[in-house]
């Protein structure tokens, strides 16, 4: 049953670790080897290439943002500033409080960063 026992009281128990047939499905799977396709063609080395342009180019571009965002964050003095949103319709919101706007930044600046790490993994884990 799935190496799972049932006693006669229905409790059932579980095999220990070191048991063969708790074993048996992990070993399996480590003796698959799979093949690597490393059929290509010029096409597709192009293909990947320009691929890889536009993930560096939003790498950069991330990078750059960060970057920019941290100036601020050093030049800020929390006394004038003020964050606007805008929608497409022209309906405006503003914020001016200090407290919220260093909120606002340190929430900008935590997901920036994490998006310039998850590039910089793309760009670094990408083959062409």
């Amino acid at each position: 049953m799935n190496a799972l026992d049932t006693k006669a009281n229905g409790v059932k128990t579980v095999i220990p670790a070191t048991d063969k047939k708790a074993n048996s499905k992990e070993e399996a799977q480590k003796n698959v080897v799979k093949a690597i396709n490393l059929e290509t063609t010029a096409e597709k080395r192009i293909k990947n290439a320009e691929h890889f342009q536009k993930i560096c180019e939003k790498h950069t571009f991330l990078k750059q943002k960060a970057d920019e965002l941290n100036a601020y964050n050093i030049g800020r003095d929390g006394l004038k500033e003020k964050i606007t949103i805008e929608n497409t319709d022209g309906m405006e919101f503003e914020i001016s409080n200090s407290v919220i706007i260093g909120k606002i930044l340190t929430l900008c600046a935590n997901e920036l960063n994490d998006l310039v790490e998850n590039s910089e993994k793309e760009v670094l884990n990408f083959t062409v």
